[in-house]
């Protein structure tokens, strides 16, 4: 009997010990695809440079590819995703990804890295990353107003995004980056994201065997318990 006590206990501390582990939630997060496969944009479907015509989330091997201010060539790998941060007052450039969020979640981490170049008068262009729930917003989880930079260096950035989550477990959300023109054509900008990535930490299935091993040793004991009663 105590053999069988033990055996329930160490399946169910081993259980805990292994509880979670690290998942990826988003696809394609470093873009070396080539593409934006497993990413939607704007929509705007423009290639132009500025200050003549906008030009909408691309994947290119260079930080020319914003068609306007150059930025850091790719910072993982060979390809990061580029777009203007330029063009006619209100415009709105998007690039979004839904993801699934697991059941049991324990945390999650979003990363990525940013480089922005920015040379311009006016009001500040805004770049925001925001998590979604259809058309719903749920949260704000950076926002930056653009300041005038020469610089092309990448910025790495890590936010934890759990308690977010933890509501939404079971459900599609969409991860959206946006970068925001309030004014039209007052000096070239250009943005780069590059590496990002939805870590989620989960229940393993190993962990859930331990604890089913464990139950089915305590239902055997019952009814060996059971039967000897019986006798």
């Amino acid at each position: 009997m105590k053999f069988v006590k033990f055996a329930v206990v160490a399946a169910m501390m081993s259980a805990g010990a292994v509880q979670a582990g690290p998942i990826q939630l988003l696809s394609n997060g470093s873009f070396e695809t080539g593409n934006l496969n497993g990413w939607t944009t704007s929509g705007l479907g423009s290639t132009g440079t500025c200050a003549s015509a906008g030009r909408d989330w691309n994947v290119a091997r260079t930080g020319s590819a914003t068609g306007c201010a150059t930025v850091g060539n790719p910072f993982d790998g060979s390809y990061a995703a580029y777009v203007m941060n330029d063009g006619t007052a209100k415009t709105n450039y998007t690039l979004a990804q839904t993801f699934f969020v697991p059941q049991g979640l324990k945390e999650a981490t979003l990363s990525w890295s940013d480089s922005i170049v920015a040379s311009y008068s006016g009001q500040a262009r805004s770049f925001k990353v925001d998590i979604l729930q259809g058309t719903t917003l749920l949260g704000n989880v950076f926002s930056y107003d653009v300041a005038n930079d020469s610089s092309t260096a990448w910025d790495a950035r890590s936010i934890n995004v759990s308690a977010l989550l933890a509501s939404h477990q079971g459900e599609n959300l969409t991860l959206r980056f946006s970068n925001y023109i309030p004014q039209s054509w007052t000096g070239m900008a250009g943005l780069a994201i590059d590496n990002v990535s939805l870590s989620a930490k989960v229940p393993e299935p190993s962990s859930l065997l331990l604890i089913a091993t464990g139950l089915l040793v305590a239902g055997f004991a019952r009814r060996r318990r059971a039967s000897a009663v019986a006798l």
